[in-house]
């Protein structure tokens, strides 16, 4: 951590105001991803229930107990939280069980038709009714004072419109991704298209305030008739404790230019255009494969016949930390998204890689959300995703530059230092407090 890093984490603290424990107010989060299930998706709801009690609110987490199988698992992460954050674990009906029931031949034809026209609005549906349950039974012995439920799994927020309906407390719904608009959405007929238009709507009237991760999916919501006040737009951030210098050494290989991409990949913006870029400054000699490499940190595959020159590398899943210090131990910092994808998508790894000071290359929509982050910030150098001309000069610019030791960043760290997890969350329980009643001035 430079010192510059040191001085915007010190600053950002005296912002940060603690509230006496009796003084604080129970929520329930609601969120079917919770560790030890890790990966992205977990992190939201794990940072809340972290940071949410210096603000007055005391998170009691509505997870499952028995999820269906998941890429991802890093029990580490429980270790962040206190005592005080209750954990509620409750048992599902596992969408693979069906499948056994359904499809004893275990054919993947048949199973692909039982996931495409049986699991919705998703196939945690399952989850539902003992997850109602759970939290019906706390809730009739314990005071909470509001909901909070994050999807996807989309079921998160039924869960929570029927708590709400039972109970009548306040209840905030958090889209950390798009829903009916979602591209790998399966809408087989025109009766599921219906359906999950109509759940939407519910979730989105019936709610009393929504938090979208991404002003893109605000927009997309409006369509429903509510008024845009209903909206707030709070981004991931980044946690300055993920960042901390115990866990994280900087060991750059001085001998290869080392580019890092951490997270999945996604079938709607591979890295082929940037494989084949740089495939083509090697074979035009401006570039030795042996003085890079391009290593993806996370669960993904990279095919063989992309990298002919072997400069690739899958690590597999790893826990956060190692994912986190893979950020360090990088020249170059990789970002893929798509047009496709959608200009107004915000990936969560944007904030670890502003926070940890390395240049970023952007392969997204230049006209985009992330793009005018990345300016804003000067963290980085933005090329459209489809220009592989474009993505060719860059790269090779950026190793240039590299190995000429000149490829130094100069961001600005008052920009990045927004989005700070600590004052991202102090804002969510505003709206808490706003919707309960509580002057905390």
């Amino acid at each position: 951590m430079t010192g510059d890093q040191k001085c915007m984490q010190s600053l950002d603290e005296k912002e940060i105001i603690k509230t006496p424990l009796a003084e604080k107010r129970k929520v329930l989060l609601i969120s079917y991803l919770f560790p030890p299930l890790g990966g992205s998706g977990s992190s939201r709801p794990l940072k809340m229930a972290k940071y949410l009690p210096k603000y007055g609110w005391k998170p009691v987490v509505l997870t499952v107990k028995n999820p269906d199988w998941y890429y991802a698992h890093d029990p580490e992460l429980l270790k962040q939280l206190s005592k005080e954050v209750e954990v509620l674990r409750s048992q599902m009906f596992r969408s693979t069980w069906i499948y056994r029931c359904l499809n004893p031949l275990r054919t993947k034809r048949m199973e692909g038709l039982i996931r495409r026209y049986l699991f919705h609005p998703d196939e945690q549906i399952g989850w539902l009714p003992f997850a109602y349950r759970s939290a019906t039974q706390f809730m009739n012995n314990h005071k909470i004072h509001a909901l909070y439920s994050t999807s996807g799994p989309m079921t998160c927020h039924l869960i929570a419109m029927l708590l709400k309906r039972r109970f009548g407390i306040p209840w905030v719904a958090e889209f950390r991704d798009e829903w009916f608009e979602a591209p790998n959405l399966p809408l087989p007929t025109n009766l599921h298209k219906k359906m999950h238009y109509y759940l939407e709507k519910l979730v989105v009237k019936e709610s009393d305030r929504i938090v979208t991760l991404a002003p893109e999916f605000a927009k997309l919501l409006l369509k429903h008739g509510v008024i845009p006040d209903k909206f707030t737009t709070i981004v991931k951030g980044y946690d300055p404790d993920d960042l901390s210098t115990s866990t994280l050494k900087e060991s750059n290989d001085e001998n290869r230019f080392t580019v890092v991409f951490t997270g999945l990949i996604y079938e709607s913006f591979p890295p082929n255009r940037l494989l084949s870029a740089v495939n083509s400054l090697i074979k035009d000699g401006c570039i030795s494969p042996k003085k890079i490499i391009i290593r993806f940190v996370g669960a993904n595959v990279i095919n063989r016949a992309l990298d002919p020159f072997r400069v690739t590398e899958c690590t597999g899943f790893v826990p956060q930390t190692e994912a986190i210090s893979s950020l360090f131990h990088a020249d170059l910092l990789l970002l893929l998204l798509s047009r496709e994808r959608g200009s107004g998508v915000i990936p969560s790894k944007i904030f670890e890689y502003m926070a940890a000071g390395k240049p970023i290359l952007a392969l997204v929509p230049p006209e985009g959300a992330v793009s005018g982050i990345i300016q804003k910030t000067k963290t980085g150098t933005v090329v459209d995703f489809e220009d592989e001309g474009g993505i060719r000069r860059s790269f090779f610019e950026l190793y240039s530059r590299w190995e000429t030791g000149s490829l130094n960043l100069t961001p600005d760290w008052h920009e990045i230092g927004r989005f700070d997890q600590r004052l991202i969350f102090r804002e969510i329980s505003t709206i808490l407090d706003e919707l309960t009643g509580v002057d905390r001035r």
